[in-house]
């Protein structure tokens, strides 16, 4: 061959060798250029990196990942091959080519546990792969969101909090800053963001719960700080959930509330006319207010068996305090009267108030000081009666409003204020026609002053005003409408200054008018006869002084010959008892001796079982009542209904249950459904002691029962609330139903017969009331069960010594072999007899305790290789040896454990 030709051939097979290399790394590497492989494995390695990295940079883009898994799997393969060729062809350089391959390999395609800047394909692909992952769940949880499916929101709240906090560092492996901070916005920022948007709202939901489970286990402190959260970060709520939680905290509140034991919270001195007692509790109004039984409230004043106010600093006592309660019923506001007020200190105590559920509130007293030196200023201006009259509100009651005087510029306008010392507001009348219109006012009031002399501050105080309308419209009667004989309603077209003067058939009425300020009802002192009688309205006035004309209109009175029509039914708790409360269209009176119940009616009981009453239910004048009457009126009765079982009732109003006030009798005979439920307890519960004479019965020598009277809550069980002489108790379970409480002791715990004492604490009944701690004195057989040991004395004999003097639990009987089981090498062994001796001599007798006993066996042990075991049986301990009677018995019986006798 020449040269030429063999030049030719050499560079044909070098180029078939490189092409097929990454086909068959098994070709001949003899004609493979080494170096070229290497070369080329490299460039795809590096290819692998710079499919996602040039992309971001030119585009500001991620890449297509299958780009990226593409160009990986290639430079994977391509190391493969390269390898390949290298082990089998690398010659001298072998080594270092290799080294070549790894480091490159390493560097941007794999390598297990990478340091920061190595395979940077395979991480970059994990890192997309978790970041695609990541967004799923931002997705599902922007799904759950519009959803308002909270549970679900929930759960992928938490699963992406825990991947922001534990998993994302992944994307902070990848190599290149550009790719890292894109991956990061793209995916982590956005599954951040939406998680952040939440964080209120799942907070809340957490810590709801939360109350709610610390409630239920009793750990108000745990509840308390939960609902704190809730209270705080609820009204930070996304829309989504927003109705949701709101509920859900107040459930929360509700139920922290209802758990807490009702209590005084403070007592404050708001200033001198005003104190404020805050309770944690709705509290019952006929507890602490003893109220007039008229519509005004005002003349409604603090219970004196409720609240007391003791001066000790040589003040005169403040006689009349007015009271009354906020609308959530925690607050109790008490107001000098008139022209008192309270200085300087008081010692105020609390007792006999009653939550609307009937439970007590513990008695609680404290020392206030009342004295005050915050001087009163103006709060707040506005307007009523269209734009006319002015209203001036101020920071306490006052004493004096001082002098008031209004201006126009330099010129005063005479005024009049409306002011009743001991008010916090006055007022004014614009309709004057000397007060111009539309143009700004000064007012001032000069040294005003409150209880305690202190002054209005700034005095004078100013203030603008405005008057925007003007009044020169008469007032005029728009209606006149007869509602009895002896009664009209009148309307007028706008408020009046005074009361009109009505007269009825030219009989003048009294008048009142209803809190529009609109509606008079005129009323005569008798009723006249049916017929037609002209009505008079004259003497009346409207605010800006226009005088009415004497209006005049025929009516026919007629009486009232239509009966109550029913209008609804509730049962409602009225100092922890269950009433039924009926509402009629009108006013009405209570009919005395209407059977409401039958015995023979047939109601549903809590099993849904169908049962007579077997009782009668009747109104008296003592369980059949007007319920919230004003003015000793309402259209509202309540019936007692605590004689009747518990369930669902169908019942027929009978025929003149009640009356209106025209003496129609009602006669619908309607029928309503209502369900008896079970009265709150309002008193504590205590030992029944007509249960074996002190409450308490110790049943047997483990187990002690406590009666009480009343139906107890589940907490009652808890073991703390017993301290029998300080011994260890086991268990306590309700017995019988839950008026009685069985508690065992530990087996062994008592060492000693005698009168132990007892104190039993924090014991609740069914309404959450505690009774109070109790001691009493029980006598109580000691519990320690006999032990024994044996022995063998001769080959036939086993001396049995107890640990206290025992005998047959049937005490006239003696104690026998079937009280004794003997085995020798596991066998069973005859016991011939029980003797009180080892010769034999004398059987035990029955009636007698004994500490030694020997058992005589039917065959003498001829191994005494072999082990010999004694249980015994159907033996208790007894107070003495020698003759004994029932009355002897202790009654525990011998310990069942199986003794291996001495030998």
């Amino acid at each position: 061959m020449d040269k030429k030709k063999a030049v030719k051939l050499a560079t044909a097979s070098a180029v078939a060798a490189s092409a097929f290399v990454a086909a068959n790394p098994h070709a001949s590497q003899a004609a493979t250029d080494v170096a070229t492989v290497v070369s080329q494995a490299k460039a795809q390695m590096k290819q692998a990196y710079y499919t996602y990295s040039h992309t971001v940079t030119e585009t500001g883009k991620l890449p297509n990942i299958s780009d990226v898994v593409s160009a990986y799997n290639k430079a994977k393969q391509a190391y493969k091959n390269a390898v390949a060729v290298v082990n089998k062809a690398g010659g001298a350089k072998k080594d270092a080519y290799l080294a070549d391959l790894q480091a490159t390999y390493e560097t941007y395609v794999f390598k297990a546990n990478p340091k920061s800047g190595e395979a940077r394909a395979a991480t970059y692909i994990d890192a997309h792969n978790y970041a695609v992952k990541l967004d799923k769940m931002r997705q599902d949880l922007d799904g759950a969101i519009k959803a308002k499916d909270l549970k679900k929101a929930e759960e992928l709240y938490h699963k992406i909090s825990y991947e922001l906090k534990t998993r994302t560092v992944i994307l902070d492996r990848v190599y290149g800053q550009s790719a890292r901070d894109l991956l990061r916005s793209q995916f982590k920022a956005e599954a951040q963001k939406l998680r952040d948007s939440l964080v209120y709202d799942i907070t809340v939901s957490m810590k709801a719960s939360e109350v709610q489970d610390a409630v239920k286990a009793g750990n108000l402190d745990k509840a308390k700080a939960a609902l704190d959260q809730v209270n705080q970060y609820v009204s930070k709520v996304t829309d989504a959930f927003k109705a949701e939680l709101q509920k859900a905290a107040q459930d929360a509140n509700a139920a922290y509330e209802a758990a807490l034991p009702p209590k005084v919270e403070s007592v404050t001195a708001v200033n001198a006319k005003t104190l404020e007692i805050k309770f944690n509790k709705a509290v019952d109004a006929a507890t602490v207010i003893d109220n007039k039984g008229t519509s005004d409230t005002s003349d409604d004043v603090v219970k004196a068996t409720a609240i007391t106010l003791t001066a000790i600093d040589g003040q005169g006592s403040v006689s009349t305090v007015k009271a009354s309660l906020s609308d959530d019923k925690k607050t109790l506001k008490l107001v000098a009267d008139g022209s008192q007020f309270f200085t300087k200190r008081y010692v105020v105590d609390i007792k006999n108030v009653k939550t609307l559920d009937g439970k007590d509130v513990p008695s609680y007293t404290t020392t206030i000081d009342t004295t005050d030196s915050v001087r009163p200023s103006v709060l707040s201006s506005s307007y009523a009666d269209n734009g006319l009259t002015l209203k001036v509100k101020f920071s306490e009651p006052l004493v004096s409003v001082g002098t008031v005087k209004l201006y126009d510029g330099t010129t005063e306008i005479s005024v009049s204020p409306k002011f009743t010392a001991g008010d916090d507001e006055m007022t004014i009348n614009l309709a004057s026609s000397s007060v111009p219109v539309n143009k700004d006012l000064t007012l001032k009031i000069f040294g005003a002053v409150d209880y305690n002399g202190n002054v209005i501050n700034p005095n004078p105080a100013e203030l603008t005003v405005k008057k925007t309308t003007v009044d020169t419209t008469k007032p005029t009667v728009q209606n006149i409408e007869a509602v009895n004989t002896k009664t009209v309603k009148v309307t007028f077209s706008e408020k009046l200054l005074s009361n009109p003067t009505i007269k009825i058939g030219g009989q003048t009425a009294s008048v009142s008018v209803d809190s529009t300020g609109l509606v008079y009802t005129a009323t005569l002192a008798n009723a006249l006869s049916e017929g037609v009688y002209a009505v008079e309205v004259s003497d009346y006035k409207d605010l800006a002084g226009n005088q009415g004309d004497t209006y005049t209109k025929v009516v026919q009175l007629k009486a009232d010959t239509t009966p109550p029509k029913f209008v609804s039914s509730q049962v409602v708790k009225i100092g922890g008892v269950e009433h039924l409360v009926l509402t009629f269209d009108e006013e009405v009176t209570t009919g005395s001796n209407i059977t409401v119940v039958q015995l023979n009616d047939k109601y549903i009981d809590e099993n849904n079982v169908l049962k007579s009453v077997n009782t009668t239910l009747t109104t008296t004048s003592d369980n059949f009542k007007l319920y919230l009457p004003t003015d000793g009126k309402s259209k509202s009765v309540a019936l007692n209904i605590s004689s009747l079982p518990k369930g669902t009732y169908t019942v027929t109003l009978p025929n003149g249950l009640v009356s209106d006030l025209a003496g129609n009798a009602y006669a619908e005979r309607k029928q309503i459904t209502f369900v008896r439920g079970s009265d709150s307890l309002t008193t504590k519960p205590a030992l029944d002691n007509s249960f074996d004479d002190n409450g308490v019965l110790a049943e047997n020598n483990n187990e002690l029962v406590f009666a009480f009277t009343q139906n107890l809550d589940a907490s009652a069980l808890n073991l703390s609330n017993f301290n029998i002489n300080g011994l260890t108790v086991t268990k306590a379970v309700f017995d019988r139903d839950t008026k009685y409480i069985r508690v065992t002791l530990a087996p062994g715990a008592n060492t000693w017969t005698g009168t132990h004492v007892i104190t039993l604490s924090n014991i609740k009944n069914t309404s959450g009331l505690v009774m109070d701690t109790v001691t009493v004195n029980e006598f109580m057989k000691e519990n320690v069960a006999p032990t024994f040991t044996a022995t063998l004395t001769s080959a036939d004999v086993i001396r049995v010594d107890f640990s206290e003097p025992v005998a047959n639990k049937t005490i006239n009987s003696q104690l026998s072999s079937s009280n004794f089981t003997v085995k020798v090498d596991g066998k069973v062994v005859n016991v011939a007899g029980v003797y009180e001796d080892s010769a034999d001599n004398h059987t035990v007798a029955n009636s007698k305790g004994y500490k030694t006993v020997y058992l005589k066996l039917n065959n003498p042990v001829t191994d005494l290789s072999k082990p010999i075991t004694l249980s015994a049986t159907g033996i208790v301990d007894v107070d003495q040896v020698g003759s004994i009677t029932d009355a002897n018995k202790v009654g525990n019986e011998v310990s069942d454990a199986v003794v291996n006798v001495a030998k």
